[in-house]
């Protein structure tokens, strides 16, 4: 079982460093210091505990001692603290600074709907954008420049290559008209076979008419925000001179981690804002985001299984227009319908897989664990597991398996003696493996066996 550790302190200590990066970035030139609306998101992120930024440290943190010992002598060690917990988690930091106010043009979000406000919102991601080049190109290491600009272009273009996917393929118009296959140079960009047992999982749960869009729904959230996570981690094991054999249980962490933050986010769309929530890049009228845009997301889709007639499916069909009165009918019927409730449970599955990858005696991944907490409680699920609707969703076969699944999931994860007999007694008449790759073994052959729980 991994160690219980003060995330909240680790934190606030870890981020010190990123936010005197800052004023390196502002001095770095192309005169943005004197317009502060083109920080001010940066800024804001950067004054609360940054979840990029903090990840790549502590993967930094994991990744050290696995690193080639020849390269670590290369270079000072002085150069080597500022660049793996200061330098990169800034850089990543901006790159979803950018990202959010691309978003927010795309989305509608943040009262990003004027022309003026659309203007400020692109020049701003402009400027940004071509300052982070320009602190690239001055302050991080020579040696170590060309691959880190080469991995944030690559950043930059499979984000932008997911939000291709999100308006051309992940919406319901595009569902309704047949959508299923992705572009193969788009498949090329990703690999989601860390996400096979998963994906298997809930195909079994849903309707083959829908396997498509689940396809293309993950492939559009890797983009988008796994890839951040992925690439992050390889840049680090490239720098660092990690084996391949070593880096792969990382890689496939920072996947299933990336996966798990979208989901996270995806539930907290169907939140009304009357519920004064927000976070550093979400007001509360924000929500219902998803929706607006006809974005299939997974809970939309276990909605779509029972195809019932209802508001939410008029207003998916265009057959009404969006109004903010709405809110509280549709968050019942999402919640009646039993999709968000299935949608957040599968998130607490997808989390059970991630932290199998994590080794179980390093104190940097104690600390990306503890951040995985996010998919057991925050504060957007309060609303929807205290509705009356939770208690009779908790009656369901489907909620009752699926939580046996995951208090087997978690088990396994934690090596506790398996059950005689099934698809698990091949790994466990092998000796005793101590390390996170069989963990994953134990918990993927679990999922691969569960049946249909629809």
């Amino acid at each position: 079982m991994l160690m219980k550790v003060d995330r909240f302190q680790d934190m606030n200590q870890t981020i010190k460093g990123v936010r005197r990066e800052f004023t390196t970035f502002v001095a770095c030139g192309r005169g943005i210091a004197e317009s502060a609306w083109v920080t001010d998101l940066l800024q804001s992120k950067l004054s609360g505990t940054p979840v990029r930024a903090y990840f790549l440290a502590k993967t930094a943190e994991w990744l050290w001692p696995l690193a080639s010992r020849t390269q670590r002598l290369r270079r000072p060690a002085q150069e080597w603290q500022k660049l793996l917990y200061a330098q990169l988690p800034f850089v990543f930091e901006t790159i979803i600074t950018i990202q959010y106010l691309h978003n927010q043009i795309l989305d509608g979000k943040s009262g990003v709907t004027s022309r003026e406000r659309i203007a400020q919102n692109l020049l701003a991601a402009n400027l940004l954008k071509e300052q982070l080049y320009s602190y690239l190109e001055g302050e991080i290491p020579a040696w170590a420049q060309p691959t880190v600009t080469a991995t944030v272009r690559k950043v930059f273009v499979q984000v932008d290559q997911g939000q291709y996917l999100e308006q051309t393929y992940n919406t319901y118009d595009a569902f309704l008209k047949g959508a299923s296959d992705l572009p193969a140079n788009l498949l090329s960009q990703h690999d989601l076979a860390g996400l096979a047992a998963f994906t298997a999982k809930l195909e079994r749960d849903l309707p083959p008419m829908l396997h498509g869009q689940l396809a293309i729904y993950f492939s559009r959230i890797y983009l988008t925000c796994a890839s951040l996570f992925v690439e992050a981690s390889r840049l680090l094991g490239t720098l660092l001179g990690v084996p391949s054999r070593s880096l792969n249980s990382v890689l496939q962490f920072s996947c299933c981690y990336g996966i798990m933050r979208q989901l996270v986010n995806d539930n907290a769309d169907w939140v009304p804002s009357s519920f004064g929530l927000a976070t550093k890049t979400k007001v509360s009228a924000d929500t219902f985001s998803d929706l607006r845009n006809s974005t299939l997301t997974l809970p939309v889709i276990f909605f779509l299984a029972e195809n019932k007639s209802s508001l939410l499916q008029q207003l998916l069909n265009k057959q009404m227009r969006w109004l903010p009165e709405f809110e509280g009918a549709i968050f019942q019927e999402i919640l009646a319908s039993n999709a968000l409730f299935k949608s957040i449970q599968n998130t607490r599955i997808i989390t059970e897989l991630a932290l199998a990858y994590l080794p179980k005696r390093e104190p940097a991944a104690a600390f990306l664990a503890d951040t995985c907490n996010i998919a057991e409680w925050n504060k957007f699920l309060a609303p929807c597991l205290r509705n009356p609707a939770y208690a009779a969703y908790r009656r369901t076969p489907y909620h009752q398996h699926t939580r046996q699944l995951i208090h087997q999931l978690r088990e396994q994860r934690q090596e506790k003696p398996a059950p005689a007999g099934g698809v698990l007694a091949h790994f466990f008449t092998l000796p005793e493996r101590r390390s996170e790759l069989a963990a994953v073994a134990r918990l993927e052959a679990i999922l691969w066996e569960t049946p249909a729980l629809a």
